[in-house]
């Protein structure tokens, strides 16, 4: 195994220099407006009113068949704006939010010419990503949908190609779309036809106002909300942990784990993308001692036949509920592949009426929920009969772990202490794992995490494991806790830091926390204040406070006596409370 702190080899040095403007103009076949999808709505939520945010614009590289020059690319592109509405949608927010289609749209293409020697197909990553740099670089508030860029040679050749969209316009399944076209019209210039009519954003919108997918929504809504019961606070950060300022991730990429997930997944006949999910889970469950997870995860929402080409926002998120327990490893893939499926049949839903019912649920559970996800799978779900003939050797997997490769790179902070993406499972696992603070999870820890999923995926390769033999393979010991945890509603509560929470969230008051007084858990008594006079009162304060304490949970009950005991620390020595209940 190696590791590094960069991307890849040593690459050539690019330097780009802009040279042209191209201005393309674009008319599809109409003008329209209408209500937002749910898909749509949904990426308004979590963006909020903030176009700077940092997943407001989706940047990728584009793919370009050999000597292609900039006016082919600005006629292919020309094509996918005149085909996809969404390409030509602008948003507005609001009590009632529309999307307005234009027929007509402008963008420019630019053009970056490289330093002088010889370039080609061997230099386009170190040039698409120079290129998305610079691309990232220009703030061009008027290109809100579409923005593209290439680097040529001296012939005028395009060497890489990349583009900025819209994140309320595509989601990453529309990107997949948007590539293949693209691709398809470069290679092939008789294709470069806008062609018959397509599912558009406004059909989508019109058939989600239907009743029959009205009540497909308020089953999904049912289901998310059931589920957001039982969701952890958080499924990991270690005890005693103070934050850093870091972010890091760091990307397992393991030939050994694809050849071991190709066999498992035909095993099992389940996605391969499910055999890794369910190989994290396995070491997550083992190392935080949940024995079931219920966490955020993204859904391409991409199974009705109609969506399989649509360009548009229908990506949300849903959470999965996996019960690890005390399968084999065969039948937790088999639990895992069934529920990814039922999650995905219950993510698309009215983010409006989510948030409201998580806040509800976050006021009386005393929780505050992390939304990231903490699996990303960017590989596609569906099992697929091409891993039915999938077999290694044991030693030729055993040989390529020498292969295995860690890599490290610096990334903006996240909301999420742990997030993992799947990004690859064909030739290799690229499975990347990130920490929003390695104060909170530490390099140390994000490198046995993954190197344990890919031991459970290897050893699992030729045969089912036992549940004690999957703890044994995943090699890593439960997180270490004192008395002072407690599993509460779900969560592992350290009861050092709610007591933070208590000193932060009530001062002046004098409070102190109880794991459990008379059969009733995480119990605060507290003196009263003048502002803090009632339990509700209390509770309001502990949950403004909440954010920060990623490891406690708002007390269930407050007890509000009007003075403290000499010994605080002794329940029975407080005096007769004053008035007392749960704040909710």
């Amino acid at each position: 195994m190696s590791t590094s702190t960069d991307t890849g080899q040593r690459r050539r040095r690019v330097r780009l220099t802009p040279v042209d403007a191209i201005q393309v103009s674009s008319t599809g076949a109409r003008a329209a407006e209408g209500p937002v999808t749910l898909g749509q709505l949904n990426t308004m939520q979590w963006l909020g009113p903030d176009d700077d945010h940092l997943a407001a614009v989706l940047r990728v590289e584009l793919p370009v068949p050999d000597g292609r020059s900039a006016d082919d690319v600005a006629e292919a592109a020309a094509v996918l704006v005149a085909r996809h509405e969404s390409l030509r949608t602008t948003y507005v927010r609001g009590e009632d939010p529309r999307q307005v289609v234009a027929a007509t749209v402008a963008f420019t293409l630019h053009v970056c010419a490289l330093g002088e020697g010889r370039w080609g197909p061997r230099d386009r990553s170190a040039v698409a990503g120079r290129l998305l740099a610079w691309l990232r670089e220009r703030h061009d508030t008027s290109a809100t949908t579409l923005r593209m860029a290439v680097a040529t040679d001296g012939h005028g050749t395009v060497i890489a190609c990349v583009a900025g969209f819209s994140h309320l316009a595509v989601d990453f399944g529309s990107i997949e779309v948007l590539k293949r076209e693209f691709a398809e019209m470069l290679a092939h210039p008789d294709r470069r036809q806008v062609g018959g009519p397509r599912h558009q954003p406004l059909d989508q919108a019109e058939l989600e106002a239907t009743p029959a997918e009205r009540r497909r929504t308020r089953a999904a809504n049912d289901h998310v909300r059931e589920l957001a019961r039982r969701q952890p606070r958080c499924l990991l950060v270690l005890p005693r942990a103070t934050r850093s300022g870091e972010s890091l991730a760091v990307e397992l990429s393991s030939p050994a784990a694809a050849m071991a997930v190709r066999q498992v997944a035909a095993r099992t006949r389940s996605s391969r993308s499910s055999v890794v999910l369910a190989a994290t889970c396995a070491v997550l469950a083992r190392r935080t001692g949940y024995r079931e997870l219920v966490f955020p995860s993204l859904s391409s929402n991409r199974f009705d036949r109609h969506l399989l080409d649509f360009v548009g926002s229908l990506a949300q998120g849903n959470l999965v509920a996996v019960e690890v327990g005390d399968r084999s490893f065969d039948a937790l893939v088999k639990h895992t592949w069934a529920a990814v499926l039922e999650a995905s049949r219950h993510s698309r839903y009215d983010g409006v009426e989510r948030g409201a019912a998580d806040e509800r649920i976050q006021h009386e559970r005393g929780v505050h929920f992390l939304y990231d996800p903490l699996f990303n799978s960017l590989v596609p779900e569906s099992w697929s009969g091409v891993t039915a003939g999938a077999r290694h050797r044991p030693e030729e997997i055993t040989a390529a772990l020498r292969q295995t490769e860690l890599r490290w790179r610096p990334v903006p902070h996240n909301g999420t202490p742990l997030r993992f993406g799947l990004n690859e499972v064909d030739g290799r696992v690229r499975l990347d794992l990130w920490s929003a603070d390695t104060g909170l999870v530490p390099r140390a820890e994000m490198e046995s995490l993954l190197l344990a999923v890919e031991r459970l995926l290897v050893g699992a390769a030729a045969g089912d494991l036992d549940a004690p033999r999957v703890r044994e393979v995943i090699g890593l010991d439960p997180v270490a806790r004192t008395p002072d945890w407690v599993l509460v509603d779900s969560c592992w509560v350290d009861l050092a830091e709610v007591q933070q929470l208590l000193d932060e969230a009530l001062a002046p008051s004098t409070a102190r926390i109880f794991g459990s007084v008379d059969g009733r858990d995480l119990v605060a008594y507290l003196t009263v204040t003048d502002a803090v006079r009632t339990p509700e009162q209390a509770h309001a304060r502990c949950l403004a406070a909440l954010p920060d304490h990623l490891n406690a949970l708002a007390p269930r009950h407050y007890v509000l006596c009007p003075t403290a005991p000499a010994d605080a620390a002794d329940p029975a020595a407080w005096p007769a409370p004053l008035t007392t209940g749960t704040g909710r």
